[in-house]
């Protein structure tokens, strides 16, 4: 075999597969999150929660934009009275942790992440701090503490 050959059959094999380079991390984790998510379970903790957030949704949405604002609307609000989500907001990608982090803008609320189940599995865990948050003392120390939220596609 000649050089050449090698050269170019091995350059052909480092090009195969791989993500796409013009794609960033960002990027890829927004297309993965957007989508209209139904609740599967509620923690708050320790303690199942779930019944009190029958039916709820959390549509996730935006077009992507380096270091960009993205949307959300939750259904969370109706049921229960009180609960740690406002029906509309807006969230970012932390920075460095993109694959596992977004912050809600509205106060600054990091969320983690983590998408299972080939990605139809969104589980959202967060700690409500039980200072005013700019909400009113009763509703914040009602809904104050650890929540796990778990969504599926």
């Amino acid at each position: 075999m000649s050089i050449v050959y090698l050269l170019s059959l091995s350059i052909f094999f480092v090009s195969c597969g791989g993500d796409d380079p013009s794609t960033s991390e960002e990027e890829t984790q927004l297309d993965k999150l957007k989508s209209a998510w139904t609740l599967q379970s509620v923690n708050n903790d320790g303690a199942d929660r779930t019944d009190e957030y029958e039916n709820m949704t959390l549509t996730i949405s935006g077009t992507f934009t380096t270091n960009g604002t993205y949307n959300y609307t939750s259904t969370a609000t109706k049921w229960p009275s009180v609960s740690p989500w406002k029906a509309i907001d807006t969230w970012k990608f932390k920075t460095d942790f993109v694959s596992s982090t977004i912050v809600r803008q509205i106060d600054l609320l990091e969320m983690n992440y983590v998408l299972s189940n080939n990605d139809n599995t969104l589980t959202l865990t967060f700690d409500y701090p039980d200072s005013g948050a700019g909400f009113n003392n009763s509703r914040t120390e009602t809904v104050a503490g650890g929540w796990t939220f778990t969504f599926s596609k």
